[in-house]
């Protein structure tokens, strides 16, 4: 089944960039994306990885505050490898990551997930406030900005509100039953990790972190010999990932490329410059950490992650004793109760 989603997800790739090109003429396009000057796509790949370094210490500062402890090499594997989940529908896959840290560590879903959906949330209000840099000059976004930031307002007032919270504990538990005690184990880290101080902090490390990649961007414009400024290329390529994050299109493909070129005919360049572009600087900013994620994971998670995938070492299981360690994943046993 997940082999015929991935291929599914590679044609219709595959379809959106061909219809693309004949849009913008392919002969044309590939003479354009020929006399492109590729140093610049270097530059752009160099402050993608800033930017994945940025976010990569938000998530580790989230992680930390959780209780959460893992050694570098453990954390970094888990966090790149989930650039390769950014190609499923709003980016949702990225909560495989914490399942990853429950097969490396054994730590709680309950600790994890949170901070995987906070994440998430501190992306979109991120590119909310550099999409508003340009806000004044391209109006026509200012409903869905605006109706993202008010939905992440209320998040965190349903959140840190102990009013509201407890009513919606209440109502969750009487449906929840046996799981209230997950739900209360949420609830609070969630409130651990939106104290105000915290919350801030690395959403303002999160807007610079997206800051690199709209620099990226900003130069993959000059390598076609065209010029945007600084605040135009911003709220270019913050609002189209915007666009295509909130979106339950795979990646948001196609929705991505389209909202950049748009942007940029807009701005009066041509449909071949403007499909070229898109193309080159969704390459280097999206399918880069998809391809990334995936080598990541698939040269080092034989190395990373326990065989027996529930967070227990192999020392603490004798061949004598022949334990099914897929039960005892299910029923939560420690690794103190095996000893």
């Amino acid at each position: 089944m997940q082999k015929n989603k991935t291929i599914l997800l590679v044609f219709f790739a595959l379809a959106v960039y061909v219809a693309m090109g004949i849009y913008a003429d392919i002969n044309q396009l590939t003479l354009a994306i020929q006399s492109f000057h590729w140093p610049y796509f270097i530059l752009l790949l160099l402050f993608t990885s800033i930017g994945y370094f940025l976010r990569y210490l938000k998530w580790d500062i989230f992680l930390k505050n959780t209780g959460v402890n893992l050694t570098f090499k453990q954390n970094i594997f888990i966090f790149i490898s989930g650039l390769s989940m950014i190609v499923t529908p709003g980016k949702l896959g990225e909560v495989w990551k914490a399942w990853l840290i429950k097969d490396i560590s054994g730590d709680e879903l309950s600790k994890t997930v949170p901070v995987v959906i906070l994440d998430r949330v501190t992306d979109i209000l991120s590119l909310v406030i550099l999409s508003a840099f340009g806000i004044l000059s391209y109006r026509d976004g200012i409903y869905l900005l605006a109706t993202l930031f008010f939905m992440i307002l209320v998040f965190y007032v349903s959140i840190t509100s102990k009013r509201i919270s407890g009513k919606m504990i209440s109502v969750i538990e009487n449906r929840a039953m046996k799981h209230s005690s997950d739900v209360k184990g949420l609830h609070g880290t969630f409130q651990k990790l939106m104290e105000p101080k915290l919350f801030i902090s690395l959403s303002l490390l999160n807007v610079l972190a997206w800051f690199c990649e709209c620099l990226g961007f900003y130069f993959i414009v000059i390598g076609f010999d065209q010029y945007l400024s600084i605040s135009q290329s911003t709220f270019i390529f913050s609002f189209a990932s915007l666009a295509g994050g909130v979106s339950m299109i795979p990646g948001g493909i196609g929705l991505a490329e389209v909202t950049i070129a748009g942007f940029l005919q807009h701005n009066g360049f041509t449909p071949t410059i403007t499909i070229g572009t898109a193309l080159i600087v969704r390459l280097g900013s999206f399918w880069y950490g998809v391809i990334l994620g995936l080598i990541v994971y698939l040269l080092f998670r034989k190395k990373i992650i326990p065989n027996n995938g529930c967070g227990l070492k192999n020392n603490h299981i004798t061949s004598s004793e022949e334990f099914n360690v897929k039960s005892y994943c299910s029923e939560n046993i420690t690794k103190d109760d095996i000893r």
